[in-house]
C-alpha cells in the first residue's frame, strides 16, 4: 500500500490575518478522514485540475442572470458585487502583496477515464465519525433523540436549480424555496446547537437565496440566528486564473458559505470574512473545512454536516447520500 505520510497541509497559502487562503481540496479530504494531528493513509480519486479558465458564454436577448440582477433586492445586489470586488481584490493581493504565484494545487491520484467499479467491500467509516444515512423526515426523530449538541453545523442545501439537477442526485428533492423552507425547518437544529454555536450554509449564486437566509422574515431568523459574515470560495484553475470570468452575468468563478451564530450569542474573534482560493475537483465535492473552523472555534470543535456527501473524523453527517464518497472505489491505498 502506498502509504501518505509524507503529504503537506491542504493549506498551500495562508495570510498573516488568515483572510485570505490557498487551499487544495483532494487533501483537505484526505485530511478529514483521520482525527485532527494524525496523518491521512489514503489518496481519494479525483479529476484533473482544469489548466485554465473555462469560456463562458453568455445568455441570449439579455436573459439569464443579467435581468435576474436587475430585479434581485437591493441587498442581493450589492452582495454580488461585494462578492466581484472581494474576489478580484484576493487575487491582486496573491499577486502584489504576497508575491504569491502558486502552486494552487497538490498533485492529485488521477485515474483513467472511465466509470469506477462499484467495490463489493463495505464503506470507509473515519475514526469516531457518526451518520445517519436517511432523508431529513425520515431520520428526524432519530436525529432528535440521539445526537449531541454540536460546535458547528455545515449544511449544503439541494437549492433549487434546474441546470444543476441530475436524475443521480438524490438530494434534488425540492423545486422551490417554499418546499426548501419547509424542508430545512424540519431539522430541529436550534435544540442541537451549542450556545455558543456556528452555522454555515453552503449557497448557491441565486440572489434569492441571500434573501431566503438573513432577511428578517429568512431561515437565520426562524432559526433564532443572526448573520455574521461570509466566507467565499473562489474557484480557479491550475493556472489561478478565475475558472469563469469574474465579470460574466451567466456564471460566476465562486460559491459562498454564510456563516450564522445564536441572536445574542458573542462572536468568536477570529470568524471574518474569507477568501479561500480553490481549483475544483469532481462535481458535488467542497472543501472540507474542519481544519479552519477549529481555528475560529477554538478548540476541536464537534461538527455536522447536513445533506453530507461523505464523513469526516470525529464528527455527525446526516443525509441521503452521506456514505457516497466513502466508497472503497473512491480511495487508493485501502489497507
Amino acid at each position: 500500500m502506498e502509504v501518505n505520510s509524507h503529504r503537506t497541509s491542504s493549506v498551500l497559502f495562508e495570510s498573516p490575518d488568515r483572510s485570505l487562503i490557498v487551499l487544495d481540496i483532494p487533501t483537505s479530504l484526505e485530511e478529514s478522514q483521520v482525527l485532527p494531528s494524525q496523518i491521512p493513509r489514503r489518496r481519494i480519486v479525483s479529476a484533473s485540475p482544469p489548466a485554465t479558465p473555462y469560456p463562458t458564454p453568455e445568455p441570449r436577448h439579455g436573459g439569464g442572470d443579467h435581468s435576474a440582477f436587475a430585479t434581485a433586492s437591493p441587498g442581493a445586489q450589492l452582495a454580488e458585487l461585494m462578492t466581484a470586488e472581494t474576489a478580484s481584490s484576493a487575487l491582486q493581493d496573491l499577486a502584489s502583496t504576497y508575491s504569491y504565484s502558486g502552486p494552487f494545487h497538490q498533485d492529485r491520484f488521477v485515474q483513467p477515464q472511465q466509470p469506477l467499479s462499484v467495490s463489493a467491500l463495505p464503506p470507509l467509516i473515519p475514526d469516531k465519525a457518526e451518520f445517519l444515512d436517511g432523508s431529513i423526515e425520515a431520520m428526524r426523530d432519530t436525529f432528535h433523540m440521539s445526537a449531541p449538541k454540536f460546535d458547528l453545523v455545515m449544511l449544503d442545501p439541494p437549492w433549487p436549480n434546474r441546470s444543476a439537477r441530475r436524475k443521480t442526485d438524490k438530494y434534488a428533492t425540492v423545486s422551490n424555496l417554499k418546499e426548501m423552507r419547509n424542508l430545512l425547518l424540519h431539522i430541529p437544529l436550534a435544540s442541537h446547537l451549542a450556545p455558543d454555536g456556528l452555522v454555515a450554509v453552503w449557497v448557491t449564486n441565486k440572489h434569492s437565496i441571500h434573501d431566503f437566509l438573513t432577511s428578517p422574515t429568512g431561515l437565520f431568523a426562524a432559526w433564532g440566528l443572526e448573520f455574521v459574515t461570509e466566507w467565499t470560495w473562489l474557484k480557479v484553475a491550475a493556472s489561478g486564473e478565475p475558472l469563469y470570468d469574474i465579470e460574466s452575468t451567466w456564471r460566476k468563478p465562486w460559491e459562498k458559505l454564510i456563516i450564522a451564530k445564536r441572536i445574542g450569542s458573542k462572536k468568536p474573534d477570529t470568524l471574518e470574512s474569507k477568501v479561500i482560493v480553490a481549483v475544483p475537483d469532481v462535481h458535488s465535492r467542497k472543501p472540507n473545512l474542519r481544519g479552519l473552523f477549529q481555528y475560529v472555534i477554538g478548540k476541536e470543535c464537534l461538527g455536522l454536516e447536513i445533506f453530507a456527501r461523505n464523513l469526516t473524523a470525529g464528527w455527525w453527517a446526516w443525509g441521503n447520500e452521506v456514505l457516497r464518497f466513502q466508497q472503497p472505489e473512491h480511495w487508493h491505498g485501502i489497507e
